[in-house]
């Protein structure tokens, strides 16, 4: 538990704590309703659960629906969280993976969004042969990235682009350390190869 003293406005002798809780802590109370510990909650952790999504699935509004259908879980089977199982992080973040999993496995292919990748190109440097060179391999990541199997694109997703533990990851996903050792293995060989010219 962190304790954060704040001065008051009457003056410096007047402290003010403040107690943060722990996301488990927050649980026991969304368990019981309380829609303010749920609002603490999706404040934490809505921003990362988006990243995760998007970068599997590579369209905004996927992961925004990804994110939103996994904060509703945290909101409906509170009562269900075990903190002796897991701890909330590990168990919300599984959540999020197995739908942008469910997501990825419905579709045929790949979703090309175009204000996807403007994002990708403001962030490049000024001149036009840059942006082009920079889009151009940022193409060929995520082109490279959507053609390996859902779960290697996951493993190389919370471990180098989200950077959890190889151990926090392996949680996430509900397997072992070395089978996600596994998949990250296949996983960076196979960007490999088709990255390679």
């Amino acid at each position: 538990m962190r304790v954060f003293l704040d001065m008051a406005d009457g003056g410096p002798f007047t402290i003010q704590m403040t107690t943060l809780l722990t996301d488990e802590q927050l649980m026991a109370q969304v368990a019981r309703a309380d829609s303010t510990a749920f609002r603490q909650l999706a404040g934490r952790h809505l921003t990362r659960a988006h990243a995760i999504a998007f970068r599997l699935l590579h369209s905004r509004e996927d992961a925004e629906e990804v994110a939103q259908e996994a904060i509703s879980k945290v909101w409906q089977k509170a009562a269900a969280f075990d903190p002796a199982r897991s701890a909330f992080g590990t168990w919300f973040y599984r959540i999020v993976t197995n739908a942008a999993l469910d997501r990825l496995r419905r579709r045929k292919t790949p979703a090309e969004n175009l204000d996807d990748h403007a994002e990708a190109l403001r962030d490049t440097a000024p001149t036009g042969e840059d942006l082009r060179i920079r889009a151009d391999e940022t193409r060929r990541i995520k082109q490279a990235m959507a053609a390996l199997p859902p779960t290697q694109q996951m493993a190389l997703t919370l471990v180098y682009y989200e950077e959890f533990s190889q151990a926090e990851a392996a949680r996430i996903m509900n397997i072992t350390t070395s089978a996600l050792e596994a998949l990250l293995f296949r996983g960076k060989k196979g960007l490999k190869q088709r990255l390679t010219p």
